[in-house]
């Protein structure tokens, strides 16, 4: 059995779309394919745990603002872990029943717990407000990622070679390394600098 998962994003409604965006999973196995994602409100479908919804809408809607698009994907063993953790995630997620749009959690909180439970060494975008909200003061560490916060005051992230982040509350601006990119809050541009 293939699998892959889908990392999706869809630009918010009305104005906030150009400063924040919905990000969650797809899961596609053979011809089966599942829909995660933290919602705002809870118990919006059949298969819910408190704000987290499986199969709330169809894989590819957006949310109120355009059409979704692909940000990452994963196939082989990579896909097999991130499927496992989102399949459990309805009895593992400390935040299931607890939702706000700022500082979090929220549906981006989810997608970057995910991510760093699967050592992916992924950072969702700077519009993903709330990928960073935390409880944990301090440093922590998820495969090559090195993730010092002050709750959701601030912090960083650093990839070694690769990425680093600065957070502001819940802002992100930082820099990848390969290509040279700007990571800015308030735009969909990425800025490449000498391309």
């Amino acid at each position: 059995m293939t699998t892959t998962v889908e990392l999706r994003a869809a630009k918010l409604p009305s104005i906030i779309g150009y400063i924040a965006v919905h990000y969650w999973f797809v899961i596609i196995r053979d011809s089966k394919i599942q829909r995660w994602e933290i919602w705002q409100y809870a118990g919006r479908c059949q298969e819910s745990w408190g704000h987290l919804h499986k199969n709330l809408m169809p894989y590819e809607s957006g949310v109120g603002n355009g059409g979704s698009w692909i940000e990452k994907e994963w196939q082989g063993e990579t896909a097999d872990i991130l499927a496992k953790i989102i399949e459990k995630s309805h009895k593992t997620y400390e935040h299931n029943f607890l939702y706000r749009y700022y500082p979090g959690p929220n549906s981006n909180t989810y997608v970057q717990w995910v991510l760093n439970k699967g050592n992916t060494n992924y950072l969702v975008s700077a519009l993903g407000i709330g990928k960073d909200y935390t409880q944990k003061l301090g440093i922590q560490r998820y495969n090559q990622v090195v993730h010092f916060a002050l709750l959701f005051f601030g912090g960083f992230k650093y990839i070694q070679g690769k990425e680093f982040e600065l957070h502001i509350f819940g802002l992100t601006i930082g820099m990848k390394f390969k290509p040279l990119l700007w990571k800015l809050p308030f735009s969909f541009q990425k800025i490449a600098i000498n391309e």
